[in-house]
């Protein structure tokens, strides 16, 4: 009795139950690499930026060491997260130049202009103003009632603190400065500061503008 070998090509084998093929088919899309597209795509809220950048690092390992797919997604998220962060800077940026005041040979406002509270100096006024703003009405110390800059310093790094905390420590911080350059002084003056908006935070702007100004 003899048996025959049934007929294949030599070297070729037929994928089993984990060939290739299958393997393939079973491979699913990360949920991280997903959420950093989405992360990506919605840059323009500003907080995603910073939260996509090390969601989509942690995407691109991830989806790498258990052989998802993905990769694309995750790269696409990341480089949208980073041309809106530049976008958005350069934005930021055209903007504060925008409202650059106009001085004169001495580095003095001369004129009532429209200014941007980050450009302005230690020494320069501007007309009172309460609440949120995104301009001042810059102009010559000399005009009655002008509030004063006296410091400008920057708030310590980190994530958002609130707008209440981020408040209290530029307060903190103008008090403290004004009371060490005016120790002895008699004179009654109102403090004023402008302190970053959550927005202007995420993008690396810290600054507190401490200003002084006549009793209201």
């Amino acid at each position: 009795m003899s048996f025959q070998a049934p007929a294949t090509q030599p070297g070729w084998y037929g994928a089993g139950p984990d060939g290739g093929a299958d393997r393939d088919r079973r491979r699913s899309t990360n949920g991280l690499a997903v959420t950093s597209l989405i992360l990506g795509i919605l840059g323009f809220l500003l907080i995603t930026i910073p939260l996509n950048l090390i969601l989509g690092i942690a995407a691109l390992v991830r989806t790498r060491r258990r052989g998802d797919k993905g990769v694309g997604l995750a790269v696409t998220g990341l480089i949208l997260s980073l041309l809106w962060a530049v976008g958005l800077g350069v934005g930021v940026f055209a903007l504060s130049k925008w409202h650059e005041p106009k001085r004169d040979a001495s580095g003095q406002i001369n004129s009532t202009q429209k200014a941007a509270p980050d450009t302005l100096r230690v020494g320069d006024c501007v007309a009172p103003q309460t609440g949120e703003v995104r301009t001042v009405q810059a102009q010559p110390c000399t005009t009655p009632g002008s509030n004063k800059v006296f410091s400008i310093f920057s708030l310590p790094q980190g994530a958002w603190p609130g707008e209440s905390s981020s408040g209290a420590a530029a307060e903190r911080g103008c008090t403290r400065r004004y009371q060490a350059k005016h120790a002895t002084s008699k004179k009654q003056l109102d403090m004023y500061y402008f302190s970053p908006t959550k927005a202007q935070w995420t993008l690396g702007d810290r600054k507190v503008i401490c200003l002084v100004g006549p009793v209201s």
